[in-house]
């Protein structure tokens, strides 16, 4: 008889899942002072070994935190961690509602139990760059750096995936057509889009090229997205093998994970932002494309 694969779990079943009600603006707080120095104090503790978060709206806005259990026996050490803490901002009014929740695995979108899995822990991977990376940033100038970090995060990890200028650029075509379908490209704002990118191109050029690297100024983000792409390494080299052998497309597979880290960048308007950074790195991609390919 074979086994029923599990996809619901209980508080405390495997899992824990909060879901925290808070601003747009007082999410970044809560991830950078909250989440993850608790999330990783678990880790290091080995109560917990992985977590992840995303933003939603259901249609208030909040966080959905999820916490797998090393053993189920720690769930009321969580629980406890968490209250004491949760607490505090309760009272000072940034969180005004926490739920726990069962977690529904999205095993389809996913292409099976095994990949999903494996995307749970790039999810981990993921949250602990991004939310590390909000915790240093602050203010207008910590704004622009936000979309400018989106674009390498993105970069970094087809990079991981070892996708060449070709197929980043075939990806993103994909990825900024369908945003353009959903959003409906008018003239006014295909000008907006062009006008905007011809302002920041230098910019977004010094990002993305080595120039990066010999900037003093992104030392703190270089380290963010290094550590992302040495700890996630293996988990990728898994899921390329894993993709393979289910015969699960690989863009779909990474467009889906692109889109979570988008959603985990920006605190609110998401789609809008995802909408320009696919359409700035694909012109970014032509653009690299089209020098190789006349030094060739």
């Amino acid at each position: 008889m074979s086994k029923i694969m599990q996809r619901n779990y209980l508080p405390g079943e495997k899992w824990i899942y909060y879901k925290i009600y808070t601003g747009h603006s007082t999410s970044d707080l809560i991830l950078a002072e909250t989440i993850l120095p608790t999330s990783q104090s678990l880790f290091k503790e080995h109560i917990i070994d992985k977590w992840f978060f995303v933003r939603y709206s259901d249609p208030e806005h909040h966080l959905r935190v999820r916490l797998h259990l090393k053993d189920e026996s720690n769930f009321t050490v969580v629980i406890q961690r968490f209250k004491d803490i949760f607490k505090k901002h309760i009272k000072a009014n940034i969180i005004w509602n926490i739920q726990l929740d069962t977690y529904k695995q999205e095993i389809e979108r996913y292409g099976g139990k095994k990949n999903l899995e494996l995307s749970e822990d790039l999810f981990f991977h993921d949250s602990l760059m991004i939310s590390t990376f909000i915790g240093i940033i602050e203010g207008e100038e910590g704004e622009e750096i936000r979309w400018l970090f989106s674009l390498r995060a993105i970069d970094t990890f087809l990079d991981s995936f070892n996708f060449t200028i070709t197929e980043k650029l075939n990806l993103l075509n994909q990825l900024k057509t369908g945003f353009g379908k959903e959003f409906g490209i008018s003239r006014p704002l295909k000008k907006q889009l062009d006008e905007k990118f011809r302002i920041n191109r230098k910019r977004i050029e010094n990002f993305l090229s080595q120039t990066f690297f010999t900037n003093p100024d992104y030392i703190e983000i270089q380290k963010i997205l290094d550590t992302k792409r040495k700890n996630s390494f293996e988990t990728i080299k898994k899921t390329i093998s894993s993709c393979k052998k289910s015969k699960i497309d690989i863009n779909t597979f990474v467009a889906s994970h692109i889109h979570m880290t988008m959603n985990r960048v920006f605190k609110s308007k998401g789609r809008i932002h995802e909408l320009v950074i696919y359409d700035f790195l694909y012109r970014y991609y032509l653009s690299i494309y089209y020098k190789k390919a006349k030094s060739a």
